[in-house]
């Protein structure tokens, strides 16, 4: 100890870090730069493993009895996206399809709790809407057809009101693909945030 403060006070030692202390004041800056550097790194680093885990988590009781209850409506193998996906025409509908469609927007509005993630709440929210859009859309442009179970937009609209059949036709199918695209983000998200729930429909 006493060896090193008679080295730091010698006369030597003081003329050395007049001569380059120009030098030491970059290299403790560039040092001091590289300090702040790693510790954003390790912070950043620290935040990414903490959403991983926050993601890897399981769901909430809650949150997956929630989820079971919208798969008893509207999973991907339910009558309803079935429908939707591959056998939807955007100018008539089987009152049946109609039903199950109203069925579930009604489970929605009995059941508002939503989902504790915030992230899939917001998803599920989105995907509510486009439900109800898509509803309100059919709603004013389709009409039974006498004796018969089916519902459809007027076929001599197309004659006789074109501008007011093309408008129903657009309005319809816009609805219809963003109603898809809200269920598919929603789904997605839904299996990254281990969801362990089978997707099936009720039986």
């Amino acid at each position: 100890m006493t060896a090193a403060v008679l080295f730091l006070v010698s006369s030597d030692t003081r003329s050395w870090l007049r001569e380059h202390y120009m030098g030491l004041a970059i290299a403790g800056l560039a040092l001091v730069a590289i300090v702040l550097t790693l510790s954003n790194i390790l912070v950043s680093q620290q935040a990414k493993i903490s959403d991983l885990e926050a993601r890897l988590a399981e769901p909430s009781t809650h949150d997956a009895d929630m989820f079971q209850a919208i798969n008893q409506y509207a999973s991907p193998q339910s009558d309803l996206l079935v429908w939707l996906r591959n056998g939807f025409l955007v100018t008539s509908y089987e009152g049946s399809q109609l039903i199950l469609l109203d069925q579930f927007i009604d489970f929605c509005n009995r059941d508002p709790r939503g989902f504790d993630d915030a992230e899939l709440n917001a998803m599920y929210k989105d995907l509510i809407q486009r439900f109800r859009i898509l509803r309100d859309r059919i709603g004013p442009n389709i009409f039974p057809v006498p004796h018969s179970s089916r519902y459809t937009i007027p076929p001599e609209w197309r004659d006789e009101r074109p501008e007011v059949h093309h408008k129903a036709v657009q309005q319809i199918s816009t609805a219809h693909e963003e109603l898809l695209k809200a269920y598919d983000a929603f789904i997605v998200a839904a299996q990254r945030k281990r969801f362990r729930s089978h997707l099936e429909a009720r039986k």
